[in-house]
């Protein structure tokens, strides 16, 4: 490994394992406290998920220099870690946060949000790591990309509409399970977008602009759900089949249908 690999790595292992760890202990803490180890769970639950699911695809789909090389694993790793410390921490700013909203409020609509976004985040960073490129910044250059236009959703998603609110405030568990799938569907599509061999900074943005397009259908089909089963005096608590799995199934499929369309990344 180079100097600035080595420099890297050790920022990543601080800021993620590190930090994750420590972040995981204050919030068992308050959630044992509170008696909602539930949401503490599902939280970490898709934590636990997403490590799997970078492991996976550094495996399998990364440079072949990165999947055969331990040293490079444990970079990778460590760095998605620390991106997704990073990327929870921005979670309260755009919509739901976990600490606040999951665990302190008691709220289980935002757990499953939240679960949803962690493994959303992740599916951006996974994607950075498909194919070969020149170095670790490629990785944070299209993760970064990606996770931008990620979070740029959900604010256009709470900006159209009461998406966040159905969460946070009336503590509609179909919604959260809305949010959750929706999520991670943009994470796959925009993970789908930014993947393949590096050639350049600005192929990069075409490519995300040319593959990632199914995330802004994804965006006006959730604004659409969000009107029609929002919470309602005659409606306070909408059946979590259908105006929660059903909608979160459809994203998902619609990602799904995308990934299998593009293919393998080249």
């Amino acid at each position: 490994m180079s100097g600035d690999e080595q420099f890297v790595l050790v920022l990543s292992i601080l800021f993620g394992p590190v930090l994750l760890l420590i972040w995981a202990y204050r919030l068992s803490v308050v959630a044992t406290a509170l008696g909602v180890t539930s949401q503490l769970h599902v939280v970490l639950g898709a934590l636990s998920a997403s490590l799997a699911i970078i492991f996976i695809v550094l495996r399998t789909m990364a440079s072949p220099d990165v999947r055969d090389a331990p040293q490079y694993l444990v970079l990778y790793v460590a760095l998605g870690l620390a991106w997704l410390r990073l990327a929870e921490l921005l979670f309260v700013f755009v919509g739901v946060g976990v600490r606040d909203d999951a665990i302190e409020r008691r709220n289980r609509a935002a757990s499953i949000a939240t679960a949803g976004g962690l493994v959303g985040v992740t599916g951006c960073y996974a994607g950075g790591n498909i194919g070969a490129g020149p170095g670790w910044w490629v990785v944070v250059v299209c993760a970064a990309l990606s996770t931008t236009c990620l979070f740029g959703l959900w604010l256009a998603l709470g900006w159209l509409s009461s998406a966040n609110e159905s969460v946070t405030i009336e503590r509609d568990l179909s919604a959260g399970v809305r949010l959750s799938g929706w999520l991670v569907a943009c994470g796959l599509v925009l993970g789908r977008a930014v993947a393949g061999d590096w050639v350049s900074g600005p192929d990069t943005m075409v490519d995300l602009f040319r593959f990632g397009w199914p995330a802004v259908v994804l965006l006006f089909a959730a604004t659409a759900v969000e009107r029609l089963r929002r919470p309602t005096v005659a409606d306070p608590h909408p059946d979590v089949i259908m105006a929660g799995a059903a909608p979160a199934l459809l994203y998902l499929g619609i990602a799904i249908v995308d990934l299998v369309l593009l293919g393998r990344p080249l």
